[in-house]
């Protein structure tokens, strides 16, 4: 009897940019501070809830050195939230040019 299962997606298939796993930075949303999991160029999964934040809420966030005192902004969309791993994911809408250029350098430097 054939298998008649719709097939599943898989969301690696779908995703534009390619993750990337231990950041080098800190993320604040709202005036909360959180380790990024892994990240892209197009947005980032917390280790954290944001609290009382909805699915498709626009927020607006900070890509933030630690110990130093610069810090990227950008603005986003919370795309989903996983109470069972106290994760939320983020995608970045708009991000200034320094923002960009940032994260193309932290890739470039994890390619090498």
């Amino acid at each position: 009897m054939p298998n008649t299962a719709p097939p599943k997606l898989d969301r690696a298939d779908l995703r534009q940019d390619r993750r990337r796993m231990m950041p080098i930075f800190e993320i604040i949303v709202e005036c909360e501070l959180y380790r990024p999991i892994d990240w892209s160029r197009g947005g980032v999964q917390l280790d954290g809830v944001c609290e009382g934040a909805k699915i498709g809420l626009a927020v607006d966030g900070w890509i933030a050195l630690p110990e130093t005192r610069t810090a990227f902004a950008f603005s986003g969309r919370i795309l989903r939230t996983d109470p069972t791993t106290g994760n939320t994911v983020l995608r970045f809408d708009e991000m200034e040019p320094e923002t960009v250029e940032f994260l193309d350098r932290a890739m470039a430097a994890r390619l090498h």
